[in-house]
């Protein structure tokens, strides 16, 4: 019964931040009003198809790549159980500080008993891999009048660094850690964080995809304004997950709209920028309740995980 009254609880928490996520994109909107009296959007419907398609493709990459960063560790989960047990998680990355969706994966992972150290280490690795990418589509798609040119490159340049070293690198720091007796971190094998390092890059790239296809299918866009587009996405994803906001918002919306502003307009940037922000929340939406029906667990689930795990650590 008290189980039972945990999950109602949690749904209950979940739809609250969804309906409150819902509100904040219309207060946002209702900000920006007064400068959206001009705008000349477009609509395309087959790049919207275009968009949905590389979109959906980012987000199961995510959950993908952070399966592969578990598995390194020793612990593995079925592909379903993954992407069900992160997207859960993710609905609450729009709470105040984002640290509660961060307790909810190390929450939902015991539960498939993978150990809190191991789940805290993934996520470290996840985001600093996340932020590495970001970094690196930023130096070679954000404009010089934006971020000088020094300043671009030198940071593009130490993030893809730090990107191919990083297995060797986290295999260093966690073989230190296992030395202090109060962490205990297994080695990780570094073919699976070169994989999930790949898998998380994927999905930068996908999502690129998807933003220059949704911004094709809402503005007056030629070929040239490709990188100026990329380049505006992947500042205010940086600008984001530095900001203090939860799930970066207004920050990503403000930053992202300031950037396309002399190309397409006030109106336009600041009206494109705030459906970018409602066409991923409702994919994360749909792609959460496609996860929830892939990722129900099965009475022959545990087999069918011991089946999965070859001797050589491959997935």
């Amino acid at each position: 019964m008290e189980k039972r009254w945990r999950q109602i609880t949690t749904r209950t928490v979940q739809w609250i931040v969804v309906a409150a996520t819902v509100v904040v994109i219309i207060r946002l909107a209702y900000l920006q009003r007064e400068g959206l009296n001009d705008l000349d959007l477009e609509f395309e419907p087959l790049w919207l198809v275009h968009a949905a398609i590389a979109t959906s493709a980012a987000n199961l990459l995510l959950p993908l790549g952070w399966r592969c960063l578990v598995a390194a560790y020793g612990q593995f989960l079925s592909a379903g159980r993954a992407v069900r047990l992160w997207c859960f998680a993710q609905t609450a990355r729009y709470l105040p500080t984002g640290l509660v969706a961060v307790a909810s994966r190390l929450q939902l992972a015991a539960k498939e008993g993978i150990p809190r150290s191991v789940t805290a280490t993934s996520i470290a690795i996840e985001t600093l891999i996340l932020f590495g990418w970001a970094i690196v589509a930023c130096a070679i798609f954000v404009p010089s009048t934006v971020i000088p040119d020094m300043m671009r490159w030198l940071s593009g340049l130490i993030a893809a660094a730090g990107l191919l070293l990083a297995p060797w690198i986290l295999k260093t720091i966690g073989g230190g850690l296992s030395r202090i007796n109060k962490v205990v971190i297994p080695s990780p094998k570094q073919r699976l964080l070169v994989q999930g390092t790949a898998f998380l890059g994927a999905s930068v790239a996908a999502r690129a995809v998807g933003t220059v296809a949704l911004a094709a299918a809402l503005l007056e866009v030629s070929p040239t304004d490709v990188p100026l587009i990329v380049g505006a996405s992947y500042a205010a994803v940086v600008a984001g997950m530095v900001g203090i906001t939860p799930a970066g918002l207004g920050v990503r919306e403000g930053v992202m709209a300031a950037i396309l502003a002399d190309r397409f307009g006030f109106a336009d940037a600041a009206a494109f920028a705030l459906l970018s922000r409602a066409w991923e929340f409702g994919f994360e939406m749909a792609f959460l309740g496609a996860a929830s029906w892939w990722g129900r667990r099965r009475p022959n689930d545990l087999a069918k995980k011991a089946d999965s795990v070859a001797d050589d650590g491959r997935l």
